[in-house]
Parts: structure tokens; sequence; C-alpha cells
């Protein structure tokens, strides 16, 4: 049960006693103590009737209307035993919840013939009766009547929900789009500006290092290295581009690759760690670990040429862990700081913002880079 619902028990089982106990003492005057069991019966069926409408709120429409004649016969009953007792009220209830459980015409059919049902009883009591019975049933009209209206009311205030629950979703659809267009927009400029920029220069890096190969120049390794950069530059900015417009994101499924082309790029060895089950992450999560390892293998390219370079991806159950340990050593390993760019500030920045830290600094031996992501 619902916790705005835990009243409707004791307060439904209060009424019907309150109910029983009513119609118990009015029926003490009736002719004999069996009129009196009977009636006070037919109370308590009605009356319970009416506490499981209470509680059952999605009861299938078969169970209501079978719910509903037993509440009519019980009314009637009640009302045959003792005129001047409460059966008069399972027939209001039973009208008036009608209309708020059924479709409207079988919620008419039920209530006419509970109505019709009552009217028998009285014209069986008084052939002249007549009066009595144009009182009673206009009564229940009315009752019927508020039963629509509190139905009304309902559906009003549940397309008014809907409503509203449409318009966020327009809402968040809008800002979506809007997303995605000015992200399709930094995708362009990014593709029309620094890839070509790159294609250009890996195409003349590319030129260059043939010639100082065919002529034996000393530059030759490094052009051929220089290529290689460019060529992975060029990789990563249409990746970026790729990601801006929707693409697939990079993440700690594409570290292997990483550290192959960076140690195809610069000949020193990489050793990657994977330890624990992997957990599902989120596209920006699994970004910020792909960008930290790539800070981190461009770091030691710079600072720590020729120094080894291991990987550990650590996961656990609220996460993953990253560490990236160079061994530059210590002189080098202080090097990491003073080159005046911003790339591991901006990575922590970046794991702030998913609730995660990421910390960085010269240790025994080289420098290490470590950083905690949520799931």
């Amino acid at each position: 049960m619902h916790g705005q619902r835990r009243w409707v028990l004791p307060v439904g089982l209060a009424v019907v006693a309150l109910v029983v106990v009513a119609n118990a003492g009015s029926s003490v005057g009736l002719g004999t103590s069996g009129d009196a069991l009977v009636v006070t019966l037919s109370v308590a069926v009605y009356a319970a009737a009416a506490l499981v409408f209470l509680l059952w709120f999605d009861a299938p429409v078969r169970t209501t209307v079978v719910l509903l004649l037993v509440m009519a016969v019980a009314s009637a009953a009640a009302r045959h035993g003792d005129p001047t007792g409460t059966g008069g009220i399972g027939l209001y209830l039973g009208v008036a919840y009608a209309p708020l459980r059924l479709p409207r015409r079988t919620a008419a059919t039920v209530a006419a013939v509970s109505v019709v049902l009552f009217d028998v009883v009285l014209a069986l009591e008084a052939p002249n009766a007549g009066v009595f019975i144009t009182v009673v049933t206009g009564g229940a009209a009315l009752f019927f009547l508020f039963g629509l209206l509190l139905r009304s009311e309902q559906e009003q205030r549940a397309r008014a929900d809907q409503l509203v629950v449409q318009l966020e979703r327009s809402r968040e659809a809008e800002k979506a789009s809007a997303a995605l267009a000015e992200r399709t927009r930094i995708s362009r400029e990014m593709h029309d500006v620094l890839a070509h920029t790159l294609s250009a220069l890996v195409l003349q890096l590319e030129a260059l290092a043939v010639r100082a190969e065919r002529a034996a120049d000393p530059l030759a390794g490094g052009l051929a290295r220089a290529h290689q950069l460019a060529r992975g530059g060029l990789v990563e900015a249409r990746r970026a581009v790729s990601t801006l417009r929707g693409g697939v994101v990079p993440g700690p499924d594409a570290l292997a690759e990483l550290l192959a082309q960076h140690q195809a790029a610069t000949g020193t060895p990489c050793a990657l760690d994977v330890r624990g089950e992997p957990v599902p992450l989120a596209p920006e999560a699994s970004l910020a670990v792909y960008r930290t390892v790539q800070e981190a293998l461009t770091n030691a390219r710079k600072h720590a040429a020729g120094a080894p370079v291991r990987v550990r991806l650590d996961w656990r159950p609220d996460g993953v862990v990253v560490e990236v340990h160079d061994g530059g050593g210590r002189e080098r390993a202080a090097l990491h700081g003073t080159g005046g760019g911003h790339g591991l500030s901006g990575l922590a920045e970046r794991a702030a913002l998913l609730g995660g830290r990421l910390h960085a600094g010269p240790v025994d031996g080289g420098f290490h880079v470590h950083l905690e992501v949520p799931a």
C-alpha cells in the first residue's frame, strides 16, 4: 500500500464499525432477533464492499461490477429488514462509486440496476410509496452526477499532468537539438581548420621524411617520428570531430591501441595491467579515462623520452581507478610541471565535474598520474 494511502485502512475500518454499530442499535426494536441479525449483516456487507473500493484502486472492471451489485443487494436487504436503518447509504455509495471506477455506459447500467432494485423494495413496503421512490431515485441521480464530476476532474488533472510532461520533454528535446547543432558547428569548424591543417602537415612531413631517408640525412629519424606524431594527431582530431557529431566516444577499451601507438612512435616499452570486472561508465567518464592516459603519454614523450610507461586499470564496483607511471627518473619528473600547459589541470577539472578526482606529481623514479572516476 502506498504511503499516502496508509490512513485509508484504519479510517475505513472505523467507519465500517461505526455504521454497523449504529445500524445494530437502530435495529434493536425490530420484531425478531433474526431480522436484526440479517440487517446488521447486510450493512456489514455493503460497508465492507465500500472499504474494498477505498483500498483497491485498480480493481478490474468485472470485479468492480460484482462489488457494486453486492452493495446494491445488501443495501436493499438492509432497507427491507429495517426501513428506518442505513440501507440507503449503501445505495448512494455504490451509485457514486460507479462512474469513478467504470466506463460511463457500464456505470450507468450498474447504477440503474441498483436504483431499480432499491425502488422495488420500497414499492413492496407500501404500494403508495411513489413520492419516496421519486426522492430516492433523484438522490441517487445526484450522487451519480457527483461521481461523474469527480471523474471529469480527475481526467482533467491527468491531461494537465500529461501536458506538463510533454512540455518538459519538448523543452529537453529543444535543448538537446540546440546542443547537437552547436556541437555540429564546432565539429565542422574543427574539421575545416584543424583536420585540414594536420592533413597538409602529415603530407609535408611524409615527403620530407622520404627525401631525408633517400639522402641519408641524419634528420630522417626525427622527421619520421614527427610524421608519426602528426598522423596520430590527425587521427585524434578526426576522432574528436566524430565524438562531437555523436559518434563513438573513446574509452578504456581503446587504451591498448593507444599504448601500442605510443610504443610504435617512441620505441619505448609500454605495459597495460587490467584488473577487476568492467562496470558501465557514462560517455563522459569513459572519455576522461582515455584523455587522462593520452595526456600522461604525451607528457612522458615530452619530458621522459625513452622511459618505460606502465598503465594500470583497476575496475571496482563503484567505478574505475587509472594509474599511469613513467620511469623517467626524479630529475626528469620535475620537468612535468614546468611545461606551462593546462592538460593535467583541465583533466582534473573534468574529473571533478564527474564526481571523481585526479592527482599527478613526481614520485621516486618518475612521474605518477592517479585518476578515480565513479561509475
